[in-house]
């Protein structure tokens, strides 16, 4: 009985600590290198930037659920760096993701600066990426990433996961005792 018991309390205090599932939202990084812009409406002299590379985190459930909120982004494209406040997402968008600037909402205007990156949200590979510049006149799209990748971090334990832990070791060390000198007292007790 005392064997069980231990064991049963071993395994609950692991399970805290390595939970099945996230109990919450974890980051997820996108990283990509789109290249090989066309325009998107005919538009001398040809895109100002390509490739584009960066990378924007935000929060879900997994790498495949629903965008929950924007954290973070590192994009630049044609002397534009963007600002968290100047992006948005639509969750899902069909099968796809997509995070996009937000000057014109979910649109993007010629000579505006504004982009558009979508991945299917399943797959998670890619499926275009379309920006336009207040630099130089066009809309300009690609299909052809060179980098692309959706990733978790790992999750980290919260603290009464720990603390569950804490208790799960302090019970078995108190319990320890009393189950030898059960077994000293008694050899024929059932184990």
């Amino acid at each position: 009985m005392a064997g069980r018991l231990i064991t049963l309390i071993f395994a609950i205090s692991l399970l805290s600590v390595c939970p099945l599932t996230p109990a919450g939202a974890i980051p997820i990084t996108v990283s990509f290198t789109a290249v090989s812009f066309t325009e998107f409406e005919e538009s001398p002299p040809g895109p100002p930037t390509d490739p584009v590379t960066g990378s924007i985190v935000y929060d879900a459930a997994s790498t495949t659920s629903n965008i929950n909120a924007l954290t973070s982004i590192n994009l630049t494209i044609a002397g534009h760096t963007y600002l968290l406040s100047e992006v948005g997402f639509t969750s899902p968008f069909g099968i796809n993701q997509s995070i996009f600037g937000l000057l014109n909402g979910a649109f993007i205007f010629n000579g505006t600066n504004d982009f558009d990156i979508r991945w299917n949200g399943t797959t998670l590979s890619p499926f275009n990426f379309l920006y336009a510049a207040s630099s130089t006149p066009g809309i300009f799209l690609s299909s052809t990433f060179t980098q692309f990748s959706v990733t978790a971090a790992a999750a980290v334990p919260e603290p009464s996961s720990l603390a569950l832990l804490a208790a799960g070791v302090a019970a078995l060390c108190a319990f320890l005792p009393f189950a030898r000198r059960r077994s000293i007292d008694n050899p024929f007790a059932p184990a």
